[in-house]
């Protein structure tokens, strides 16, 4: 039965639980059940003879195992969009493996969305040209949340290097609004002076 553990986030904690991202996203012990997973209980842990300690290593091992920076695969219609293909209905918890699957990291970090429970996509921000296929992501967010049978967030994550920062997205009836923390405009402005540095010295 411990074979069925895994590991997945979820938009509020559970009896077997770790924050992720404050006040957002929780990396969550569940179970296969049926189609789907369930979070599990103490009275799952007590069936199975296992501790949450050693139930959370089991499946964070399995993660570990499952992860690979070849199952990001560029989106075709957006330059710079990328998105994670798990084959087993989980590809949002591999937002907590992208630091290691996507080192070295690019100069401004990676932001992520997780719209359901099998839909992680990324962008790499590794140019002031990336904030064109964030655009399209934060505009794709609100419908690909309404659309999922298991929606999980409709915001954006920013990887600062040290710790994922939330990007809020305010979503209206006609359009969205952006709220990007300061320190990820400066980012964004840094990127920018790195291209202008870039064009010139290929002038």
């Amino acid at each position: 039965m411990s074979t069925s553990l895994r590991l997945a986030l979820s938009s509020h904690p559970t009896e077997v639980s770790r924050e992720f991202v404050r006040d957002h996203l929780w990396l969550t012990l569940v179970m296969l059940d049926g189609d789907g997973v369930r979070p599990v209980t103490a009275n799952d842990l007590e069936v199975m003879d296992l501790d949450a300690v050693s139930a959370w290593k089991l499946a964070e091992a399995l993660l570990d195992r499952t992860s690979r920076s070849t199952d990001l695969r560029p989106v075709d219609t957006v330059d710079g969009l990328s998105f994670v293909v798990s084959g087993d209905g989980l590809a949002s918890t591999r937002m907590t493996r992208l630091v290691h699957t996507l080192a070295p990291l690019p100069l401004g970090g990676i932001v992520a969305a997780v719209p359901s429970l099998d839909q992680l996509l990324v962008v790499t921000l590794d140019s002031a040209r990336a904030i064109d296929a964030l655009q399209v992501l934060a505009a794709a967010l609100g419908h690909a949340v309404e659309r999922a049978q298991e929606p999980l967030s409709d915001q954006l994550f920013w990887y600062d290097g040290r710790r994922w920062v939330p990007i809020a997205v305010v979503h209206a009836t006609e359009d969205i609004t952006v709220l990007p923390p300061p320190d990820f405009v400066r980012a964004m402005n840094h990127l920018a002076a790195m291209d202008l540095v870039s064009v010139a010295g290929e002038a």
